[in-house]
């Protein structure tokens, strides 16, 4: 600071110039050093939170979260050019290390929530796409089963015992044939139990086809398993004749009416 003090008429006038006093330099006025750290985080928390918003706005135009870009738009980054290192006045500060760390959090949580916000957004609509898929698949099935007959549906309950049972005792079968078994089934007695072929080779050779699936009875004998004895039962009766087309064709794949309905022909007895 400087001080004059006035000079009689023939004295000069005297000025005292005293020391700066601590904390200013120059013409500046300088922080001390334990206010700097608490405003540069005040401005750092600005800064970042700006960031983030660029960050996100970047994401909106761009398609892809850039927090630098962001960062960059709104001007929340500070020029390389300026790190000089101690800061001396107000004049030119520069954030410094604990500054950019702060940016950066704030850059990460951004980027975080943005990420975030996506993966539920996605896995939501793959649960709806799911879930539509799932109804309408459910939707066909019972139409399907709607425009089945009473003796289908019967055919198709016994197949599944059926097809359980021979499962359990190593024929490699699961209800993907249920289908098969079905067509077998209405091609050769419409689904009676009872039904016994009185006009084929069979028949004159005095062993008419019997039952579901027209088994003669020699043949029922070979494939039946133990305790499933009678050809009239449609349980046993499609045991034997299954385990017969595993044996002779080696599965539904060739079986002489399926094989042939398959190329577009007609249906031939097995």
């Amino acid at each position: 600071m400087a001080r004059h003090r006035k000079s009689r008429a023939d004295e000069p006038t005297v000025y005292t110039v005293s020391a700066a006093a601590p904390g200013y330099v120059g013409a500046h006025r300088a922080e001390p050093d334990r206010r700097l750290p608490k405003r540069l985080a005040g401005v750092a928390v600005a800064v970042g939170i700006v960031t983030g918003a660029g960050a996100a706005a970047h994401a909106v135009t761009s398609g892809t979260l850039n927090p630098m870009a962001g960062g960059a738009e709104f001007g929340g980054l500070p020029d390389e050019n300026v790190r000089t290192g101690k800061v001396e006045t107000v004049h030119s500060v520069d954030l410094g290390s604990e500054t950019a760390r702060i940016i950066r959090q704030e850059q990460l949580t951004a980027l975080h929530a943005f990420n975030q916000a996506s993966g539920v957004a996605q896995s939501g609509y793959a649960a709806r796409q799911q879930a539509a898929a799932e109804a309408a698949a459910k939707a066909a099935h019972e139409a399907a089963e709607a425009r089945k007959s009473p003796t289908q549906r019967q055919v198709e309950a016994w197949a599944r015992e059926a097809i359980a049972i021979l499962a359990a005792n190593g024929t490699p079968i699961t209800e993907d044939s249920v289908d098969e078994i079905w067509t077998i089934v209405y091609k050769e007695s419409g689904g009676n139990p009872r039904a016994i072929n009185t006009w084929d080779s069979n028949a004159a050779r005095g062993t008419p086809s019997k039952g579901l699936m027209q088994c003669i009875d020699p043949t029922f004998q070979a494939y039946k398993l133990p305790g499933h004895d009678d050809i009239y039962n449609p349980v046993d009766n499609i045991i034997a004749g299954v385990r017969y087309t595993y044996a002779r064709y080696g599965g539904f794949d060739r079986h002489p009416g399926l094989a042939s309905m398959l190329a577009g022909g007609g249906y031939r007895g097995y």
